[in-house]
């Protein structure tokens, strides 16, 4: 399972948190906006509902002293009397009815009755009508007395210099009406309930004739409002009166809505100013004391995994923890290089005696058969081949004692390849027939002493038969394995190959040396290339069709494990 960096995790926590705490401060923003936008609208329009009804009382109150007068009234009829006198005398009674109703409705600014066909008129106004109000709405009236039957309805006009909201009956050439003024009729006691408030009072064709509350809206008496002034308010309260033949419409402004939002949203504002605050205070204590720290610890561990033993946590860390995870981590790799020192000076120690082993296997091998062959040449008397013989020995003694198992060039280890074929013919004439193959340019190349000539040398033990001459191939050319250049090194025979015992222990792991004694030559070159190079699988041996055998080696350009060679052991 791949695991996740601690310090990516913590990172990414520290970001969730930074936009969980922008998340919540946006959130209760808009929570607490529209919670302040609800309640505001439920404000006004508790308030328009209050208002309303009061209004609308004033227009109920206006209404019933309107029909007092006209309904059921004798002397309201007998104002048409062709008798002068009583008409006179009915006119005095509606005056004083009229000013016996008007005195309880303190909101009625005027009642005027007018008669087209004789033009007497009858009216009254409270204090606030002067004179030339007063004569205007006579003219208004008697005006309307002259005009055909219409509904009686409320509606709002400019009589004179005021607009008035009016209801008027028409009949039979007579005309009484009900007058308050606008300013008169949207007067509250109670004007603080109004602040940052307009209320607007339009007719049933949405003209606008009075505001009460703020001056909130600009706009001219008896036109429509233009719309575009209403962008500016957050909201808009509608209440009709009397049946819908006048309506109010109330407009709340910015200035309310942050009025009361505003405490709220400071508040918080300040408390997520602190949280912004305390959460940078953190994030940078947590990336100055841990994920700084962390991540010098991390790329320590990445670069001590390349291998690199040298390295030692230099930082200088304030915090308790690290400061003491540093010294314990330079203490252990310095224990660590301490103990791999001694370890690698035991191994070496350790293979060097092994390829000493290796070594003093293979030259008694070597001086065993050389001393049977001057053993047989001198029963034979062939005392002019024994001195050649012994000449030829001679150079190969000098090249094998060479102490210390390391690497010669091909070029010395052919030509000594050369001396003990020569040395060989004595014992085996015209026996063996020898060919060698080395690309140009290989001389050089560095192989292990030896390796040839224990090859050789097992031909000689094994294959050699003085009745059929033995061919031997030596050919060496260039080559890569697994993208590594070698040295491929190839030795063949045209012998009767190697037994199947022989390849059986050869393709064991480990070295196989036969308790007789045989082959020993083969898995002593085997583990010497194998504890030089530090591989396996350098050296392989096969037999070939129709009959023979093949002896491949894949020799590196550099040993790993090589023995200093010493100086040559005179044998003169």
């Amino acid at each position: 399972m791949k695991k996740r960096s601690l310090i990516s995790r913590t990172v990414f926590m520290l970001r969730i948190q930074c936009v969980l705490l922008v998340s919540i401060f946006f959130l209760t923003f808009f929570v607490s906006y529209y919670t302040t936008l609800d309640n505001l609208q439920t404000s006004s329009d508790n308030l328009m509902l209050l208002y309303g009804r009061e209004l609308q009382n004033k227009l109920d109150n206006a209404d019933m002293l309107l029909e007092q007068l006209i309904y059921k009234n004798k002397d309201y009829d007998m104002l048409q009397s062709e008798r002068e006198t009583d008409r006179y005398y009915a006119s005095v009674k509606i005056k004083e009815l009229i000013q016996q109703q008007a005195t309880y409705n303190r909101y009625v600014d005027a009642v005027v009755i007018a008669e087209s066909t004789y033009a007497t008129c009858l009216d009254y106004a409270n204090a606030k009508i002067f004179y030339d109000e007063r004569e205007a709405l006579r003219r208004f009236t008697i005006e309307r007395a002259g005009e055909e039957r219409a509904k009686a309805e409320w509606s709002i006009t400019q009589i004179g210099a005021k607009s008035y909201v009016y209801k008027m009956y028409v009949w039979q050439g007579r005309a009484a009406g009900i007058f308050i003024s606008v300013s008169h009729f949207m007067e509250n006691a109670t004007e603080n309930d109004l602040k940052n408030i307009s209320i607007l009072l339009k007719d049933e064709k949405e003209q606008v004739w009075g505001e009460f509350g703020e001056k909130l809206l600009s706009y001219e008496t008896g036109n429509v409002l233009d719309e575009s002034q209403v962008d500016r308010w957050i909201y808009e309260t509608r209440y009709p009166l009397a049946d819908g033949e006048l309506q109010m419409s109330a407009y709340t402004s910015m200035s309310a809505f942050f009025g009361q939002i505003r405490w709220n949203m400071v508040l918080v504002l300040i408390a997520f100013l602190v949280f912004v605050g305390f959460s940078g205070s953190l994030i940078n204590f947590l990336r100055k004391e841990m994920i700084t720290p962390m991540s010098h610890m991390q790329k320590s561990m990445e670069e001590l995994q390349k291998g690199d033993y040298e390295l030692r946590i230099k930082e200088d860390y304030k915090s308790k923890e690290f400061a003491l995870l540093k010294d314990t981590f330079n203490r252990l790799m310095d224990e660590i290089l301490g103990l791999k020192i001694q370890s690698y000076e035991k191994q070496i120690d350790l293979q060097e005696t092994e390829l000493k082993c290796v070594k003093l296997q293979i030259r008694p091998h070597f001086f065993l058969n050389a001393m049977t062959t001057i053993s047989s040449l001198n029963q034979q008397g062939k005392n002019s081949e024994i001195e050649k013989y012994i000449s030829a020995l001679s150079k190969n003694i000098r090249y094998m004692f060479r102490s210390g198992l390391h690497t010669v060039s091909l070029e010395e280890e052919v030509q000594h390849v050369r001396n003990y074929f020569e040395m060989q013919e004595l014992k085996y004439p015209g026996c063996v027939f020898y060919y060698i193959d080395i690309a140009p340019g290989l001389g050089q190349w560095k192989i292990p002493q030896m390796i040839i000539h224990t090859i050789i040398e097992n031909e000689y033990k094994y294959a050699v038969n003085v009745e059929q001459m033995l061919t031997i191939l030596i050919k060496a050319s260039e080559t890569e394995l697994h993208g590594e250049k070698m040295l491929l090194l190839e030795i063949e025979d045209d012998g009767k190959g190697y037994p199947n015992e022989v390849m059986d222990a050869f393709s064991c792991q480990g070295t196989m040396i036969s308790k007789n004694g045989e082959r020993v030559g083969l898995q002593s070159v085997k583990r010497m290339i194998e504890l030089m190079y530090e591989r396996e699988g350098l050296f392989a041996i096969s037999n070939i069709k129709p009959h023979g055998c093949k002896n491949t080696f894949w020799i590196p350009e550099h040993a790993v494990q090589e023995m200093k060679e010493q100086k040559q052991i005179k044998l003169d």
